[in-house]
Order: structure tokens, then C-alpha cells, then sequence
């Protein structure tokens, strides 16, 4: 009787073992699942900000040559007249807005609130202060020392750009 007791107490302790082993088990089977779909899910995050990111940059950097663009056929038309009359005919208030100015501006306003990098943010903006400073110029030395900032700034626009974009691969 004896030894049907242990075998019957053997019993038990090997059932209670291989429970609490098997629970445990699936509780550690458990949380690396979690943990594997927390670390997928915040890959897939990271993609997604990286591809809007990517696509923002990549808009604003179109705004940013839109903005050049509009303020080189503005001078191109205003060293136009200056040829033609002999004087420069400086922007006043109630001069027409250079053509495609406004749409450009208000293009790279909207696509640098959608890029977080700062710096990005500000030379574009920068670039947009110095062509509207080049198009409003009061006379043609200006126009020129205003035109001129603008390919350089363009080209750290660009580099700054690229650095981000390979952040981002």
C-alpha cells in the first residue's frame, strides 16, 4: 500500500511539474509574441514617418524651386523693362504680383509645416525672404546682391536635404 501511495504521490508531483512548466512556458512563448509585435509595430511606424517625411522634403524642396523660379522670370521681366526704358522700375504696392509668386509661397509655406527637421524648415524659409527680397529690390545692385545669395542657399538646401534623405534609408 505503501508503494501505491508513492507511485500515487509521484504522480501528482509529475503532473503538478509539468503544469507549472507548461504554463510557464506559454507564458514566455507569450511575451516574446508581444514583444515581436510590439518591435513589428513600431518598424512599421518608423516607416511610415520615414516615407511622409520623404515625400514632405521631396514637396518642399518643388516649393523651394517654384519660389527661385517665380523670382527669376520676375527679374528676367523687370531687367526686360529695365533694357527697354533705361530705369528700373521698382516694385511698389500696387505693382502686380510676380506671376506664379503667390501659389509658389503659399506651396512652400504649406509643405515646410509638414517636414520636422528645423533646419531644413529654415532655409527654405530663408530662401523664400531672399527671392522675395531680390524681386522687391529698389534698384538693379540690389536685385543682383539679393539673386545672388539664392543659388548658393539652393545648393546647402539641396545637401541638407540629401543628408536627411539617406537618415531615412
Amino acid at each position: 500500500m505503501a508503494s501505491a501511495i508513492f507511485g500515487f504521490v509521484g504522480v501528482l508531483l509529475g503532473s503538478l511539474t509539468t503544469s507549472i512548466l507548461t504554463i510557464y512556458k506559454e507564458r514566455l512563448a507569450s511575451r516574446h509574441e508581444t514583444m515581436i509585435r510590439d518591435q513589428q509595430y513600431e518598424r512599421d511606424r518608423q516607416a511610415t514617418r520615414d516615407d511622409f517625411q520623404r515625400e514632405s522634403i521631396q514637396a518642399l524642396q518643388t516649393a523651394v524651386s517654384d519660389v527661385i523660379k517665380a523670382a527669376y522670370e520676375e527679374l528676367d521681366r523687370v531687367l526686360a523693362e529695365l533694357r527697354e526704358s533705361g530705369s528700373w522700375p521698382a516694385r511698389q504696392w500696387e505693382t502686380p504680383t510676380a506671376k506664379g509668386w503667390s501659389e509658389s509661397v503659399l506651396q512652400l509655406q504649406l509643405s515646410a509645416a509638414r517636414v520636422l527637421d528645423e533646419g531644413l524648415r529654415d532655409l527654405a524659409h530663408e530662401i523664400q525672404r531672399i527671392a522675395g527680397e531680390a524681386i522687391w529690390a529698389p534698384d538693379l545692385s540690389a536685385a543682383k546682391r539679393h539673386s545672388r545669395r539664392l543659388e548658393p542657399l539652393h545648393v546647402r538646401f539641396n545637401d541638407t536635404a540629401n543628408r536627411i534623405f539617406t537618415s531615412l534609408f
